[in-house]
């Protein structure tokens, strides 16, 4: 069965499927919006309570988050790999999925990009730098291919397959680092610096701006293309209505397995940046909290391009921001960890019925095991 209908077909669908679509994504971002303010009020309060000036707070938050080029880069560098995570996992969302592997995903990558660029540690720049980009979104292609077969052929839950190859993934990486990929000459686990020909050198000097942050507007850009394709059309078609898009013919196979191998390919996307970019070796914590957070920018985007590349700005912003109120004002940048939190619990409370929809998920297939071991 071709995955695709025809452009006729389509035709005649557009006029009432986008609608739905557009309408509960728009919904999901005006709720995102919300959020935020209401976040940032529990904050001043928080603030108020403690004897401090929201206003001056708030005001040294946005100063160094943009106030300067280095704030500019600091901000920026923390955005793109979440509005990359961010833009792979709308991807999924749109078709109806929900994947929270993109954690070991980057770490997938990180590795994948280490390895294609020792690889290619004699080859010119120009050569290395992609080579290793390319490893790095086939390595977290990789990560997710069996969790998207599982999903597609017996509809594991793919919330619990991704969940338990994220712990792989850091399990391998604890071993890689300790072992095989370990400098002899190291204390703490690490890997060799990396390939000076595949580095990602800086926009600004003084800054962690580099030039991989740019990947992000690629990205963005091919996400826009994307959605406006007919096969992505399709895609949200499936994710609003299975069984009108099967129907029409589209594989609801085909979809799930190349909107879960999008999303791992943007994710080792990411890996690829850090090892590259940022910090230009790999550590165990090379992930960091980007996976779950690019999760929670996808949904808090409403699953659309700009509302990503918002809600990615402002974790980004909330990340720099907090750090340089605490050094300017003297205000904990605890602060911002506190607006974040209160953003994943509006984020956990908006999305409720689907959570629990999708835990149920998970436990009936723990079930379905237990059933057969006895």
């Amino acid at each position: 069965m071709p995955d695709l209908v025809a452009d006729g077909d389509l035709d005649d669908v557009r006029p009432q499927a986008p609608d739905d679509v557009e309408r509960r994504l728009t919904t999901s971002l005006s709720t995102s919006v919300l959020a935020v303010l209401i976040a940032l009020v529990i904050g001043g309060l928080i603030l108020l309570m403690s004897g401090e000036n929201p206003l001056t707070a708030y005001s040294a938050m946005v100063d160094g988050a943009f106030g300067s080029s280095f704030a500019l880069g600091e901000t920026l560098s923390r955005a793109a790999p979440l509005a990359i995570v961010g833009y792979g996992t709308a991807v999924a969302l749109r078709a109806g999925l929900i994947t929270i592997g993109a954690q070991g995903q980057v770490v997938a990558g990180a590795i994948g990009a280490l390895l294609t660029a020792q690889f290619f540690e004699n080859a010119p720049s120009a050569v290395a730098i992609p080579a290793a980009a390319l490893g790095g979104a086939l390595f977290g292609m990789a990560w997710v291919l069996i969790p998207a077969l599982l999903r597609a052929r017996f509809n594991v839950n793919e919330i619990l397959s991704t969940l338990l190859f994220t712990e792989f993934a850091a399990l391998l990486i604890e071993y890689l680092l300790n072992n095989p990929l370990k400098p002899p000459t190291a204390i703490t686990p690490q890997s060799e610096p990396y390939p000076k020909n595949g580095i990602l050198g800086l926009v600004v000097d003084g800054t962690r701006f580099h030039f991989g942050v740019f990947a992000a507007f690629v990205i963005g850009i091919a996400f826009v293309w994307w959605i406006r394709s007919d096969r992505g059309f399709s895609y949200d078609l499936y994710g609003e209505n299975p069984s009108l898009a099967q129907s029409l013919g589209i594989s609801g196979n085909r979809v799930i397995i190349n909107s879960l191998l999008i999303s791992g390919a943007t994710a080792g996307l990411v890996g690829w940046m850090q090892a590259a970019g940022l910090l230009q070796r790999v550590y165990v914590q090379i992930a960091s909290d980007i996976g779950f957070f690019g999760l929670v920018v996808a949904f808090l985007g409403g699953a659309t391009a700009g509302g990503v590349l918002v809600a990615a700005l402002l974790f980004g912003a909330l990340q720099s921001g907090g750090l340089a109120m605490q050094s300017s004002e003297g205000i904990p940048a605890s602060l911002s960890d506190i607006i974040q939190a209160l953003l994943l619990l509006g984020f956990s409370i908006r999305y409720a019925p689907q959570i629990i929809r999708l835990t149920r998920g998970v436990m009936a297939n723990f079930t379905l095991i237990g059933k057969r071991r006895a």
